[in-house]
């Protein structure tokens, strides 16, 4: 038994619906020799609205790459940043302990006491 229940990618939307511009052709009128003036006119219509909507799409394009590699560049300043402060917080003259802790230079470790 097949399932009912359809997934997003299942479920048709605007973009999905197509007009059919062939109306004119099968509708019970007879065939005048103004019709191909029609037809021509609304291809043509057609076509202004289809390359109108192109040139959209390459401008959104072209945003989209441009915004995209300005988070790069903010996410790599970020990074330095944020590299930068944490070298400041831990000194720059860090060696590996034998556990893999860093430990600084010259200094020993304390006994740590807690209060309760």
């Amino acid at each position: 038994m097949k399932s009912s229940i359809k997934t997003l990618q299942g479920i048709n939307s605007l973009h999905d619906v197509r007009t059919y511009t062939g109306a004119v052709r099968k509708s019970a009128k007879p065939a005048l020799p103004t019709t191909a003036i029609l037809e021509l006119y609304m291809r043509r219509n057609e076509k202004d609205r289809i390359m109108s909507e192109l040139q959209r799409l390459k401008k959104r394009k072209t945003q989209l790459q441009t915004r995209f590699q300005d988070v790069e560049k903010e996410m790599t300043k970020l990074l330095e940043q944020a590299t930068k402060t944490a070298v400041e917080i831990r000194g720059s003259q860090q060696v590996e302990g034998k556990e893999g802790n860093p430990v600084q230079e010259g200094k020993k470790r304390g006994k740590m006491v807690l209060g309760y």
